[in-house]
């Protein structure tokens, strides 16, 4: 079926928006208004716990953050591909 549906839509020319998601936090929205610089939120995850890697709201891997993108940007490594996520 896949070969099927390469033949009809050149699947290497679509594009998909990935997300990246480091963890959640909630707030009132009294202290949401209150934040300023220097202020530190805490999020739902441990440092170790890594980051969901998502389209739209499905999560197809999980990831690490790293440093060695081109020109000292933010990057993701994927620990576990979209099977094992």
């Amino acid at each position: 079926m896949s070969d099927r549906i390469d033949r009809l839509v050149p699947t290497d020319h679509i594009k998909v928006e990935l997300t990246i998601r480091l963890g959640r936090a909630t707030l009132t929205v009294a202290e949401l208004s209150a934040l300023g610089p220097d202020d530190v939120l805490t999020l739902d995850r441990e440092i170790g716990d890594g980051v969901e890697i998502c389209v739209g709201d499905r999560v197809v891997a999980q990831g690490v953050l790293v440093g060695d993108g081109p020109d000292d940007r933010l990057s993701v490594r994927i620990t576990d591909p979209a099977d094992a996520a």
